[in-house]
């Protein structure tokens, strides 16, 4: 198969990712300007006026949640039509080798293609699911740490403070982000509600509704974390004895794969032996 039928479209690809990164910068004055201003400028206003503003604005929410705060919308699609790139490069030399008909090469590029560009957003949801276990993980210590510090008769503030330095991890680093947010002179229940919709994780969404409601209702804070505490020991244990649950399961596949076949050779190979023996 005559490969420049699929090498002028990748090079038409490849040649407006290199206009787009070689457009114009303006210069640091004019950055300044356009952020007191609000205004984007250059390859983030490409994208703004090409993706949805709702669109960016879930892909933020989600690199909250990572942890990605440094990220912006622009990198992260600009990576994204970098592993494209990539992925069309690498499906023109397979089909170079191969040499498929044409329909099974466009295919093979299509999906190079869709699977680079899926590279980023699977990196992202894995980044999503990892520090959402590490909070869950980390919450029923620093459940007790507040418990124990508001008993003792410590202010909240403090027994946050003296809780955030006891834990480790992703927690605690949004716990000291709340802080800092408390001491610039923010609401301790905004601030604290904040905390939640950065993290999107539900136990940490129940958490803080429960201690803005005690603190509202004046109820005993202390018994409150307390049982917050419990029921997220035990939900940690449930979810536990469900995983172990399922791990029967999970591990048919590779029993029937590598157990059963030597087993197999193990038993029927001494009858084969013993028979051509004979």
């Amino acid at each position: 198969m005559n490969v420049q039928v699929f090498a002028l479209p990748a090079l038409a690809m490849i040649s407006m990712f290199v206009l787009l990164l070689a457009m114009p910068r303006r210069s640091p004055a004019h950055r300044i300007v356009n952020d007191l201003e609000r205004r984007p400028s250059g390859r983030h206003a490409l994208t703004e006026r090409v993706v949805d503003p709702r669109d960016l604005g879930r892909l933020r929410s989600r690199f909250l949640e990572a942890g990605w705060y440094e990220e912006t919308p622009t990198g992260f699609l600009t990576r994204c039509v970098m592993f494209a790139g990539a992925g069309v490069v690498a499906g023109l030399v397979l089909v170079w080798l191969r040499h498929p008909g044409a329909m099974i090469g466009g295919g093979i590029l299509l999906g190079f293609a869709a699977g680079g560009a899926y590279l980023p957003y699977s990196r992202l949801g894995g980044a999503i699911k990892k520090r959402k276990s590490e909070i869950s993980r980390a919450l029923p210590d620093l459940l007790d740490t507040l418990s124990s510090t508001v008993r003792a008769g410590l202010a909240l503030n403090a027994a946050l403070v003296h809780a955030a330095y006891a834990v480790s991890g992703p927690l605690a680093e949004e716990l000291r982000g709340t802080l800092s947010e408390i001491r610039l002179g923010r609401a301790r229940t905004e601030a604290l509600r904040a905390l939640a919709a950065r993290v999107q994780n539900d136990e940490i969404t129940q958490v803080v509704r429960a201690m803005v409601q005690a603190e509202r209702l004046g109820a005993n804070l202390s018994s409150v974390l307390a049982s917050l505490s419990s029921e997220s020991r035990e939900r940690r244990v449930l979810k536990a004895e469900e995983i172990a649950a399922s791990l029967p399961v999970k591990m048919v596949l590779p029993m029937a794969l590598f157990m059963l076949p030597a087993l197999f050779v193990m038993i029927f190979g001494a009858v084969a032996a013993d028979y051509y023996t004979r």
